[in-house]
Order: C-alpha cells, then structure tokens, then sequence
C-alpha cells in the first residue's frame, strides 16, 4: 500500500461545511504534542522590567509552519510555531521562540481541506498551554517578576 501525502494548504475557494468539521472534529484523537525547539533570549535591560511601565508591550503569536495529512494511516500532523516577545519602547528584551509537533490520527475518511481547517484551529489550543507554561518557565528561571501570558482566545493574532 502506497502512502497518501497530502500538504493541504485552505484553498482561497475553501467554504466551510459544518458537517465535514464535525467529523473531522469527531475522529481526531490527539496522539502526540512534542517541543521540537527552542530559542530563549534576554538582553541585560530585561532586568528593569516593569509591568506598570507604559513603554514595555508583551504579545505574542502562534502560526502552523507544516502541515502534513497521511489519507491512507488516517494521521495528521505538523509543526506549530510560537513566539513571544517583551519590548521596552522598541527594543526587544526577551524573546521566545518554540516549535512544537502535533499529531492526530484517525481522520481517515475526512475532508483533507477540514482537516487542515481543524489542525490549524484546535491546533493553536493544544500547543499554547505549554509554551505558556515554557514561557513561565523561563522567565522565573531568569528572576525576572512578570505575570504570566494570557489565555488563549479565539482572537485571531
């Protein structure tokens, strides 16, 4: 048996069908969520943070770099990337960056645009736990006193 590959990319003409994203969202069972990298960096003026401080921004941003649906095993997966960055006026102060892989199976059967559709969404929800957790981490590891990265929302960033 010869094995599927499909890179799914969301056609610009893709129209969302509540019934293939049910069974996508149905089927998929979350099998592996893996760090696969990670850069973490401070700069001295890090160390002069203060959240009250008008001029020191926090955001942060996630995006799926890869995505990958094997149709025949029934397996989707692909990498998700963060980043999260603390400025002071403009200059970078901290800034994380993680890669994580996502693996779901089962999805044999469904719409290879619904299934990418699915990943990329619940995808984000899976995988910011723990580099919120990464990011906390690090950051009391570097005695620096900051709250933590929000929630996730369905705010598109």
């Amino acid at each position: 048996m010869s094995e599927t590959v499909v890179e799914t990319n969301i056609s610009e003409s893709f129209v969302f069908d509540l019934a293939k994203y049910e069974q996508v969202s149905k089927a998929a069972r979350l099998r592996e969520v893996k760090l696969v990298s990670s850069s973490y960096h401070v700069k001295p003026q890090a160390f002069a943070v203060s959240e009250d401080d008008d001029k020191v921004k926090k955001k942060f941003m996630g995006k799926v770099v890869q995505f990958h649906l094997d149709a025949d095993a029934g397996i989707a997966w692909g990498r998700l990337e963060w980043l999260a960055e603390v400025k002071i006026s403009r200059q970078t102060v901290i800034k994380l960056v993680a890669e994580y892989l996502l693996v779901y199976s089962e999805v044999d059967g469904c719409d290879p645009e619904h299934t990418s559709y699915y990943f990329k969404k619940v995808g984000r929800f899976a995988t910011y736990p723990y580099f919120r957790a990464l990011f906390s981490h690090h950051i009391g590891e570097t005695g620096i006193a900051m709250a933590p990265l929000p929630t996730l929302s369905e705010r598109v960033d």
